[in-house]
């Protein structure tokens, strides 16, 4: 199972990664594009202050998904390692919204002036379309974060720890 794994020590708070994530859910796929469409792209992504420095966060594609059982339609399904959306059977009733205990349901915004909800939601879906992976990912400027296992991230920290362990000795 894949996922986006955060390194915090090294995130700048630049929010490249909410960038790209807009251009890469963007119908243009441009950043110009994206800023005159009529439902803006919204960021799946978001970096957040956290102590001296920002943390970036997105939806956690949790095992027991609390959105995934507050969904009536079936809209939002646990498949093959994540949670994913369906827009088409969405009824745009707000109950993931809701139910996400860490808020990254988010309510499609329109490009009014008062920026009124729309039918739907907005939540990482891994890029899942993208051959190249999580354009978050592929936009961060430090190697804040990275996509792969479990397995991938404890082996990089370890890796990283004896690194700096190394350091500290000499």
């Amino acid at each position: 199972m894949f996922s986006i794994f955060v390194d915090d020590a090294k995130c700048l708070g630049c929010k490249s990664c909410e960038l790209a994530c807009c251009i890469a859910h963007s119908a243009s796929q441009t950043l110009f594009g994206a800023l005159s469409e009529a439902v803006p792209p919204q960021n799946r992504i978001h970096v957040e202050p956290y102590g001296a420095g920002a943390f970036p966060l997105q939806c956690r594609h949790c095992t027991e998904a609390q959105c995934v059982k507050a969904c009536v339609t079936g809209a939002l399904k646990w498949q093959e390692g994540a949670v994913v959306y369906d827009g088409a059977q969405c009824l745009g009733c707000g109950m993931c919204v809701i139910a996400c205990p860490f808020g990254f349901c988010e309510s499609l915004k329109t490009a009014q002036p008062a920026r009124e909800a729309v039918k739907g939601i907005s939540k990482c879906d891994l890029c899942g379309t993208r051959a190249a992976g999580p354009a978050c990912v592929e936009a961060c400027p430090t190697g804040s974060l990275t996509f792969g296992t479990p397995g991938d991230f404890s082996r990089a920290k370890r890796r990283s720890y004896l690194v700096h362990l190394q350091k500290e000795a000499h």
